[in-house]
């Protein structure tokens, strides 16, 4: 009896020495395989600031010897912080299968407004950040003049935001004047009037107001020669022809 045991014992290391040696074979030749192919998937469908293409071309730039590049010699940490500090891209995360596959998957960053001033243009992103324009992606979004003070700016990205995740305020407001003295002046797509927002102040209000002026006077023929819609006054709104 004590003869069997010691038998199955020796077996049992026996094989647990293979499975070890097996398995070091294994990733041995796992580091030294070549990267098969790279895939890339863009994860945000609004937005089309980036191609697949490009993202690749950013990740072969970082190959110590382009697509020969062995699993070992790949940082896939590096590769995420070159993709990260892209002025397009949100977040991305970079992996391999044991197949030798490279794998991106790539948040873009979402373009909320576009500023357009005599000797620069640029879109503005929800943190508030300036995104550069794309040469393949034109965004439908509302398009700012002016100079905005810095103690406002956190006010001014809190308007934008609510403005290009309301579906109403996304497609009516087209465009956000900033005055000398800081208030805002809007302009719509359907009409011809000026809407005053004024101070960035009491800004849900003020939205509030407007959305509830268009609803009510959606049917009422004499809105087309209004001039201007004044929501200064948040109790109420004040409409000059």
């Amino acid at each position: 009896m004590i003869k069997k045991i010691k038998w199955f014992d020796l077996c049992l290391v026996g094989v647990l020495a293979l499975m070890g040696s097996l398995l070091v074979f294994a990733n041995q030749r796992s580091a030294v395989r070549n990267i098969e192919k790279i895939d890339v998937k863009l994860l945000s469908s609004n937005n089309h600031f980036i191609t697949q293409e490009m993202v690749e071309r950013l990740i072969i730039g970082q190959f110590p010897d382009s697509l020969t590049s062995s699993r070992k010699e790949i940082d896939l940490m590096l590769i995420e912080n070159q993709l990260n500090q892209h002025p397009m891209i949100a977040n991305s995360e970079v992996f391999l299968s044991v197949d030798g596959i490279l794998s991106a998957e790539v948040s873009q960053k979402t373009a909320i407004a576009r500023v357009i001033n005599q000797n620069d243009s640029f879109y503005i992103d929800s943190e508030g950040n300036e995104m550069p324009l794309s040469e393949h992606y034109s965004a439908h979004v509302p398009l700012i003049s002016g100079t905005l003070k810095e103690e406002n700016k956190k006010s001014f990205i809190e308007l934008l935001n609510k403005i290009y995740t309301d579906e109403f305020y996304k497609t009516t407001l087209t465009g956000i004047k900033i005055n000398p003295d800081q208030s805002l002046v809007f302009t719509v797509r359907d009409y011809n009037y000026l809407v005053e927002f004024g101070f960035l102040k009491e800004i849900e209000r003020k939205m509030d107001n407007y959305k509830a002026f268009v609803h009510y006077s959606k049917n009422d023929t004499i809105v087309k020669e209004y001039k201007n819609i004044n929501l200064r006054f948040t109790e109420q709104v004040v409409c000059t022809k």
